[in-house]
């Protein structure tokens, strides 16, 4: 019930403005499907994680490998020591790069899991062939580590 007077409490402010507000930016369609893959991961269904995988998908954080079937998919996602959030998307084109925010997850420690993360991801027909996770960028100037 209270969700409920919160969205019309939103609706009404936003009615006020007088001017038409700005269209939002179009989502890019691998932008939803890496999110569905995120969320499917935090919820812990790894079935679902496991099925954005094409079979043969190349993966490499550490060390590369291949996740030949989706049994192999599903382990590699029951394996992820952080649960994540997808804050930004850029599109590359051929690739497409997602970053997350990281928390503890079931298997993760709180150092591990408190940090920001790229993945570069590579589709086709709407399955991830490509996961690759970017090295962390090294401090700007001005930064410290």
């Amino acid at each position: 019930m209270r969700r409920a007077g919160v969205l019309v409490a939103l609706a009404i402010v936003g009615c006020g403005g007088g001017g038409s507000p700005d269209p939002a930016p179009p989502v890019p369609p691998d932008a939803r499907i890496i999110r569905a893959w995120v969320e499917a991961v935090d919820r812990a269904d790894y079935e679902t994680a496991g099925a954005f995988f094409a079979p043969g998908a190349l993966v490499q954080q550490v060390d590369v490998f291949r996740l030949r079937d989706h049994k192999a998919a599903v382990a590699f996602n029951r394996s992820l020591p952080c649960r994540a959030r997808l804050t930004k998307v850029k599109d590359e084109g051929r690739t497409t790069i997602g970053t997350f925010k990281l928390r503890v997850g079931p298997a993760g420690t709180k150092r591990g899991c408190e940090s920001t993360v790229r993945v570069r991801f590579r589709l086709r027909k709407g399955r991830f062939t490509e996961w690759r996770q970017l090295p962390e960028r090294p401090p700007t100037e001005g930064q410290t580590a």
